[in-house]
């Protein structure tokens, strides 16, 4: 519009004589006016995309729950390679068909099923629950997986232990708040004595 309107101006000027130059002016000067609004509007869209990127969270390696890792994504704890290959926030339902026995969540609860897969990368024998520690974090408090004794499918507890390069695969109940406005998969070696702890995000 910023270069049709001053040219349809001189075209009308030269149609309806000298009677017309103010008008053109006054286009011109429109036109002008029009232009620096753009320029405006641009620098606040320049300003806005830089904010979005400030406000992305930072790339990590996992070790911070503000910056955990993808969903998906495949970490070493201790001697263990560790994928989550299923994770569902909700799977209360799911839980309680899997064994008669099962209980239902307390109340403001419900419970998430955790699956791993795990290659053993030491020397000796590995168990795979007894090895990664593991659950979920959810608004600054960590509910892990040992808690919930409920039994699922492939029971985390019951997977047999491997030798070195085995692998082994368990799922396990996790029992977590309703309604928490953030979750996180965390995991921990226990033998690591400087307690670093890998966060990956919950699908």
């Amino acid at each position: 519009m910023n270069i049709e309107f001053p040219e349809f101006s001189k075209r009308f000027l030269a149609a309806s004589g000298a009677g017309l130059i103010a008008l053109a002016a006054l286009s011109a000067c429109g036109s002008e006016d029009t232009g620096s609004t753009d320029t405006s509007n641009a620098a606040e869209e320049a300003g806005a995309e830089e904010g979005a990127e400030e406000e992305e969270a930072p790339a990590g390696d996992g070790t911070d729950v503000e910056a955990p890792l993808a969903a998906g994504s495949t970490l070493e704890v201790g001697d263990w390679t560790v994928t989550v290959s299923k994770a569902t926030l909700d799977a209360t339902e799911e839980i309680l068909a899997d064994d008669e026995y099962n209980s239902a969540p307390a109340e403001g609860f419900q419970q998430s099923l955790i699956t791993l897969d795990g290659t053993y990368n030491g020397t000796d024998t590995g168990s795979l629950w007894l090895d990664v520690t593991f659950g979920v974090w959810a608004d600054g408090t960590y509910y892990d997986s040992i808690d919930c004794t409920n039994m699922v499918s492939d029971q985390i507890t019951l997977v047999p232990d491997v030798s070195a390069g085995g692998t082994s695969t368990g799922s396990a109940c996790v029992e977590v708040p309703t309604g928490a406005e953030e979750y996180v998969l965390y995991f921990e070696d226990l033998m690591n004595i400087d307690g670093t702890q890998y966060f990956v995000e919950l699908a």
